[in-house]
């Protein structure tokens, strides 16, 4: 079989793609120190998490390098479904599959969930803004935990990686799996961290590690006036709808530069309102 796969693919018009097999281990132990993470997906009702419910929790826990991101074991799997108050919508259904006569009468259990987390030393979602404000919702001790995003955080683009979907980034490293069922995406996920950055040849965990742990503030240019909202879009500023100013997430080491912009450029003095690492980032609360 696999002469006729290299044959395949030597010739230019072919590539061969694998369905994942599960894997228990995808490196043997090196003598070096191991921590725990946590990769997890959540299906829901719908996409607002104000009125939206988590439907099914998937989680999956791993041993890692700290330094490297050089994955080992796989230790545990998790995943339960909960009944919600509110009605799965048909979009929500079409792309899980879930209906609202197969999670009828269950429940996830709370402490089999914090039990689960406790030795993790971050949590990781595919998306993990989106994830992160459902679970701290239903789960409040989320709160209290690292988080990392194998989205955002990947140097994905710099790697000549345009898409960041999950199903596109597995078909360039050569496989597919059963999407959009919380235990099945996170497997998926995990495989996809194992795998070597094409230009940079980090490990994608390795390089996810990296960026989650670096520091940033968000600036806030309150009183801007409304002549100059291009230039702010421009330069990726946003607008808070809310609270009725702009604001831009920036590394802690370029907040006085940027600063320095808004006033000199604008005269709009910007003011610092949090600092973002990994315990708040992707949260709500920031």
């Amino acid at each position: 079989m696999k002469e006729y796969i290299n044959e395949l693919e030597n010739s230019g018009d072919y590539k061969v793609i694998k369905r994942l097999k599960e894997h228990s281990s995808y490196n043997d132990d090196d003598g070096s120190e191991k921590k725990i993470a946590i990769f997890l997906d959540t299906e829901t009702t719908g996409t607002n998490f104000e009125n939206d419910e988590i439907i099914e929790l998937g989680m999956v826990a791993f041993e890692f390098n700290s330094e490297t991101g050089k994955i080992f074991n796989i230790l545990e799997t998790f995943n339960e479904l909960e009944e919600p108050a509110v009605e799965i919508s048909k979009e929500a259904s079409e792309v899980n599959g879930i209906t609202m006569e197969m999670v009828k009468g269950h429940k996830i259990d709370d402490q089999k969930v914090r039990d689960f987390v406790n030795e993790a030393v971050i949590i990781l979602a595919h998306n993990a803004k989106f994830d992160r404000h459902f679970v701290e919702k239903r789960f409040p001790f989320f709160e209290n935990t690292s988080w990392g995003c194998s989205i955002k955080d990947v140097s994905w683009h710099e790697n000549g990686l345009k898409s960041r979907s999950l199903e596109f980034l597995a078909y360039k490293y050569g496989y597919f799996f059963e999407a959009h069922r919380a235990d099945k995406d996170c497997l998926a996920s995990i495989h996809l961290l194992s795998k070597t950055l094409p230009e940079t040849k980090l490990l994608v965990l390795g390089d996810l590690l990296i960026n989650a742990r670096k520091k940033s503030s968000r600036i806030a240019a309150k009183g801007a006036p409304f002549a100059i909202k291009d230039q702010l879009r421009e330069r990726r500023y946003k607008w808070n709808a809310e609270a009725k100013y702009w604001f831009i997430d920036v590394n802690n080491k370029d907040k006085e530069s940027e600063m320095a912009w808004l006033l000199s450029e604008h005269e709009v003095k910007g003011e610092i309102i949090c600092t973002i690492g990994p315990k708040n980032r992707y949260s709500k609360r920031v």
